[in-house]
């Protein structure tokens, strides 16, 4: 989900697992060690487009790491703060966490079985921003001036909060649309279960609104923590609901395509941006026929409606479906892509069909919310562009009122 759920759940584990004995620190750490899963997206400015999309929410991203990291992690934090559990003695101990942080992260990383270039530089990169978190703190901390006892925690009970704090990160991926590739290195899929919205202001909003409500308490008292014991009932609350629209929304779907007659070899839905009411569908037929549609839970009746046909044209792309660019595209989009003709010759716009139509005209290259620009001039062929959201001449406003109108239902 959006990196402000993320850190706002961090925090709140955070505070969980150790707000009664260090404080405010667990929910800092909390929220910083609930973001850094997410540094994976350095690697767009240090690798190509398509090992930037493999490498996101891939191995920071999966258990493994999460179980390896965190002892890592805990031992830094527990000697920033003076402790002196764990190995190696004074200040090294940091470059020697910063060696394992890297070696850990590279290693796990090659071990992908997803084809990545550039991966010790994207490992390096990521490396040297959390460092670069540390020494924010810190200086926060010499600017504040260094209390002569600071709360602290051992190295076990740090590790937790790491672990912890780390680990709901992808967990609440995997509800998503995207999902995250929890099991790498060992498993290239990734956990999709499409419940939710990758930006969901229900799910955020009153969460945030309690924890920092619990901040303002003092710290081991009672309120505190039920007020933070809330915000994750809350959240998980939210999650569970959305569940259950998942399923309700899966029967609406399969009972829309036997009613009218589409022979569908298999579909996906999931909501809507902002929302957990407006739910998208795309079937998959034989001969790369997709259908697209739109139900809300606010319709009268229960169908999706309007269904558009969108071809997929993959004969553009046959001969070069065991290009390395294409199977990325091909494994990332579950074969739910579409292929346009492009204005430059020797170029197609390969489209992500699983979030569907922002406008109503499938042949039309703006109509897509994710898509890629691929040459096939050269072999093996290569994307040369990326794009998300809303093109050009496409504006925002409209695409929000669009959104709001077929929200309302039918």
């Amino acid at each position: 989900m959006d990196s402000l759920s993320q850190i706002i759940l961090g925090a709140a584990v955070g505070e969980a697992v150790l707000g009664r004995k260090v404080g405010n620190r667990a929910m800092l750490w909390g929220g910083i060690c609930g973001t850094l899963p997410d540094l994976d997206v350095f690697a767009n400015a240090v690798t190509d487009p398509m090992s930037a999309l493999a490498y996101h929410r891939a191995f920071t991203h999966s258990l493994p790491f999460a179980l390896l990291a965190a002892p890592l992690v805990g031992l830094a934090i527990h000697r920033f703060y003076g402790g002196r559990e764990g190995p190696v003695k004074g200040w090294p101990v940091f470059a020697a966490l910063l060696a394992a942080f890297y070696a850990l992260l590279t290693a796990g990383s090659l071990l992908m079985p997803i084809e990545v270039y550039n991966i010790p530089v994207v490992t390096l990169v990521i490396t040297a921003v959390f460092a670069g978190i540390f020494l924010v703190v810190g200086g926060l901390r010499w600017l504040r001036g260094f209390p002569d006892v600071m709360a602290n925690a051992s190295w076990k009970g740090w590790s937790w909060l790491a672990f912890a704090a780390i680990v709901t990160h992808p967990l609440l991926d995997c509800f998503t649309a995207y999902g995250t590739q929890f099991f790498q290195p060992f498993l290239a899929s990734r956990v999709a279960w499409n419940t939710i919205s990758v930006a969901d202001p229900l799910y955020t909003i009153p969460f945030l609104i309690l924890l920092v409500w619990a901040r303002t308490r003092v710290q081991g008292t009672g309120a505190r923590r039920k007020l933070n014991t809330a915000g994750l009932i809350l959240s998980c609350g939210y999650l569970l609901l959305t569940t259950v629209n998942y399923f309700n929304v899966d029967s609406v779907m399969e009972h829309t395509l036997n009613e009218r007659g589409i022979n569908a070899t298999e579909h996906v839905i999931s909501p809507s941006i902002l929302n957990n009411v407006l739910w998208s569908g795309t079937a998959r037929t034989e001969g790369d026929v997709y259908y697209f549609s739109q139900y809300s839970l606010f319709d009268r009746y229960r169908n999706f409606e309007p269904f558009i046909r969108i071809a997929g044209n993959h004969d553009l792309v046959a001969p070069y479906l065991e290009d390395r660019d294409m199977r990325i595209l091909r494994w990332f989009t579950k074969d739910y892509y579409g292929v346009i003709p492009s204005d430059v010759a020797g170029k197609v716009q390969v489209n992500d069909l699983r979030y569907g139509l922002i406008a109503d005209d499938p042949a039309d290259p703006n109509s897509y919310i994710f898509s890629w620009q691929v040459d096939t001039t050269s072999r093996p062929v290569r994307v040369v562009q990326e794009s998300a959201g809303p093109r050009e001449g496409v504006k925002p406003g409209e695409l929000l009122g669009r959104l709001w109108g077929r929200l309302k239902g039918i």
